[in-house]
């Protein structure tokens, strides 16, 4: 379709260029942080094709990086000239560099220096489209491939090899000056759009995040939902009038799903509108089309994997399929008059397969970690310290802002907002270290950062480029710790190198919490999930790992005593899977460590000599008189050891309703921590009158 009309003449187009250019932005950045945003009305962009130096150094939001450039001599160029013999070519080049560099998207340098590229568009539409008034006037897919070829002809690279420096496969891409033909036209197409933000083709976050309270992962980079692919207007309002439904009422979608769903039913629209006049496509569909979408999901990537492409198209399916169900329950017009079982069947979905269990990350691999963490970039260094020693997933720890420390009794708190279960005012309890870390964070970003280089105050911000005032990335973080394992030769005990997950962070504080004596309520609070079930899934993670190392034991070789006291090992090759859980389940069940090993009867109360140790009672119920207490270095281990045993015997016995038991095992307790007192003061105890001292009651 034709961008211009009787509607909209080349006339109009113009008028709307040459107003952008006639006022641009004086922006001051106050002492106290805060903006102060001018807009002169004056045509100096307009009138002139050579932009000076001095011009953008007049305005203060340009003078330090000015001040930088002048700096470096290798920089020589100090006009943005534009050189087009077509007027609203020109006009269209001064309108892409305004908005860009006005809105921050693009920095001095790139303005100044990258002069390359604009003078190859004004070549190429001279030599190509020269009765072309304007570049919107083009098809953009057919001029985007001779452009293409055109820069191959002038051995200009099109491809480029991407080779990521954290251990995945390199990839291929674009150069940036075969991009910046469509990067031109997409770009124009949007500032001369005067359509409500909802109706235009491309959804930019920055539109709707400030007024709309939805679902929004600020480190995403999925920041953008297309529509401007579908080649049939009437789906194309239908997809994003259903989308929208979906993020503002209650059937509730986030922006990142919303990205998923426009990318996968505008391919849909292709495949069952490949012109765009096609009558009544989505109500004529049947189940050819899906076969016909999953044969072109099939064919038109270069998946990496079998298993990256059955995921894509499982997850792919469903979004398709959720989607007409809603527009047959809905009672759209245009709905599929086939039931979405007859179009789509269940085979249809292949299986998914994740790309790995996600554990714990080991304690050797931590240690590696944190033996090397100053070689990480200083600013993500304090990302992996909150994100272990809190559990915050990663979308949360990018998004802690400068008032997330607080004091409760004067002790440190971060407080923030969880996203995936809506909790507010979320507390967890931090230790010295990290609540160093948080105080320099918050005072970096009151010196650093401003309102309009970080409006929402994230500690993690970007200051510059198009994530201007927006936290991270959260695979820049997760890149550059895989970079650290590459580079220092971080390794698994397989001897791989270890490939970092974020989101291990958070299970290795979990289970951490578990193996520390913490219940599920407590460690359910600490992470802010919904529902205990969710934190079972850290408890049975814990236990997975417990029963690996206790069939590792079993397996490597298992002894007994025999009749006269003596260590023999014993035959376990007829031990079988079934043997083994029920040694395990009585194991968890039943077993309390003590300082002599694990005791399988205590907690049952078979043991007769769980509150009657043989060498504090065998003086008719009193403590043996050969005994001394406090002459070996190791005695003060040894009862805090007792004292340790024992209140978990208490414990596990409370659990099991035995009162009685506990109560004795209480006295036991109390025995214990009286002999601890003492010994602490390094005193002896001796358990007869004769010794150099007089036994000391106890």
């Amino acid at each position: 379709m034709a961008f211009f009309n009787s509607a909209y003449t080349i006339e109009h187009y113009e008028e709307k260029l040459k107003t952008i250019l006639s006022t641009y932005n004086r922006k001051i950045i106050n002492p106290d942080g805060s903006v102060q945003n001018d807009e002169i009305s004056d045509d100096y962009l307009l009138r002139n094709d050579d932009w000076s130096f001095s011009f953008f150094y007049e305005l203060p939001q340009f003078k330090d990086d000015l001040d930088r450039y002048q700096q470096n001599k290798k920089h020589h160029r100090y006009t943005i000239d534009f050189k087009s013999s077509n007027y609203t070519i020109n006009l269209e080049l001064k309108c892409l560099y305004k908005m860009r560099l006005f809105q921050g998207e693009w920095s001095i340098y790139s303005a100044f220096q990258k002069h390359t590229h604009r003078y190859r568009i004004i070549e190429f539409m001279r030599i190509y489209y020269p009765n072309y008034n304007s570049l919107l006037e083009i098809d953009i897919d057919k001029a985007e491939i001779q452009y293409m070829n055109w820069l191959k002809n002038q051995g200009v690279s099109i491809i480029e090899t991407i080779n990521r420096k954290y251990g995945r496969p390199p990839y291929k891409q674009k150069t940036r000056a075969a991009r910046y033909l469509r990067t031109i036209y997409n770009s124009l197409t949007e500032y001369v759009d005067n359509r409500n933000h909802w109706e235009k083709d491309q959804w930019k976050i920055t539109y709707f995040h400030d007024k709309y309270d939805f679902d929004f992962n600020k480190s995403s980079c999925h920041g953008m939902i297309k529509f401007n692919e579908i080649k049939n207007e009437k789906l194309k309002n239908v997809l994003k009038n259903y989308i929208k439904d979906r993020i503002l009422g209650k059937r509730h979608m986030s922006w990142g799903t919303a990205v998923g769903y426009a990318r996968d039913i505008s391919c849909l629209f292709n495949i069952v509108s490949p012109t765009g006049h096609e009558k009544n496509p989505l109500r004529n569909m049947s189940r050819i089309d899906i076969l016909n979408y999953i044969e072109f999901v099939s064919k038109s990537s270069n998946w990496k994997n079998s298993r990256t492409m059955n995921n894509h198209l499982h997850k792919s399916l469903g979004h398709i399929k959720t989607f007409l169900e809603d527009l047959q329950v809905l009672d759209y017009n245009i709905a599929p008059q086939k039931s979405v079982s007859q179009i789509i069947h269940s085979d249809d979905f292949p299986k998914y397969q994740g790309s790995r269990v996600v554990t714990c990350i080991p304690d050797n691999v931590l240690k590696q970690l944190f033996d090397n963490i100053q070689h990480l970039k200083a600013e993500v260094i304090p990302i992996i310290w909150i994100s272990f020693k809190t559990g915050l997933r990663i979308s949360d720890t990018l998004s802690l802002k400068e008032d997330c420390l607080t004091y409760i009794q004067d002790k440190p708190y971060i407080e923030t907002s969880i996203s995936k279960t809506k909790i507010d005012n979320h507390k967890i309890p931090i230790d010295a270290h990290l609540e160093e870390i948080i105080e320099f964070l918050i005072n970096k970003t009151k010196i650093e950062t401003n309102e309009d280089n970080n409006p929402h105050r994230y500690l993690f911000a970007r200051l510059s480029g198009p994530r201007k005032g927006r936290p991270f990335r959260q695979s820049y973080v997760t890149e550059e710790l895989n970079a650290l394992a590459i580079a220092k030769n971080i390794r698994d005990k397989q001897g791989n190198i270890y490939r970092f997950r974020m989101h291990e962070f958070r299970h290795t504080y979990a289970v951490k919490l578990l193996n520390n004596g913490a219940d599920i309520v407590t460690v359910q609070e600490l992470l802010a999930h919904a529902s205990p079930e969710m934190t079972m899934v850290y408890a049975k993670l814990l236990d997975e790992t417990k029963r690996k190392e206790f069939e590792k034991v079993i397996a490597t070789g298992t002894f007994e005593f025999d009749h006269s006291g003596h260590i023999k090992q014993t035959d376990v090759s007829q031990v079988n899977e079934s043997m083994i859980v029920s040694i395990w389940q009585n194991y968890k069940l039943n077993a309390v460590d003590n300082p002599y090993g694990t005791c399988l009867s205590r907690t049952n109360g078979n043991c007769p000599y769980v509150t009657e140790p043989p060498c504090l009672t065998c003086n008719n119920g009193k403590p043996c008189k050969d005994l001394a207490i406090g002459l070996s270095e190791l005695d003060k281990d040894k009862y805090r050891l007792h004292i340790k045993s024992t209140e978990k015997l208490i414990d596990k016995l409370k659990e099991n309703n035995r009162h009685d038991m506990a109560e004795k095992n209480m006295t036991l307790l109390e025995r214990y921590k009286a002999i601890n007192q003492r010994i602490s003061d390094d005193s002896v105890i001796y358990g007869r009158d004769s010794r150099i001292n007089p036994l000391k009651e106890v």
